[in-house]
């Protein structure tokens, strides 16, 4: 009979203490690092996530005082159009009031011009029929 064979004995001893010291040395420093960076990204995501829960309610917040200042500043521009539109009305009205004042004044001085322009055409007048009546008798006729 032969001697058993040691070798295979040794082989199998150097394959358990390679693999012993693979899994001591190298798989489980690098699982770990892989757990490590797994936790790290959902740790990471986690706060993304809250931050970006606050960022949409700050957005919406904001958008919120951004309509109610739209709707201030309309009510403000409608009140300032409004009291605009007031004045301009009250200006038209003191500007037609000055024009009508100015026409009656300018009416009345057409009036007093033509009073005195009858006046003066009816002195005339008589005095061209004295001087036509004068002409016609051949004589000077008394006022």
């Amino acid at each position: 009979m032969t001697p058993p064979n040691l070798s295979l004995f040794f082989v199998m001893v150097c394959f358990w203490a390679t693999l012993w010291l693979v899994q001591r040395f190298l798989i489980r420093p690098v699982g770990a690092v892989a757990d490590e960076r797994q936790r790290r990204l959902d740790a990471a995501q986690q706060e993304w996530a809250a931050k970006n829960e606050e960022h949409l309610v700050a957005v919406a917040r904001v958008e919120d005082e951004m309509r109610g200042a739209a709707k201030e500043a309309g009510g403000i521009r409608a009140e300032a159009r409004h009291k605009a539109m007031d004045e301009r009305q009250k200006a038209l009205a003191d500007a037609r009031a000055q024009a009508d004042e100015r026409l009656v004044d300018v009416l009345e001085g057409f009036e007093r011009e033509a009073e005195t322009a009858r006046a003066e055409l009816q002195r005339r007048a008589e005095d061209l029929a004295r001087l036509l009546a004068g002409r016609l008798l051949g004589r000077e006729l008394a006022s």
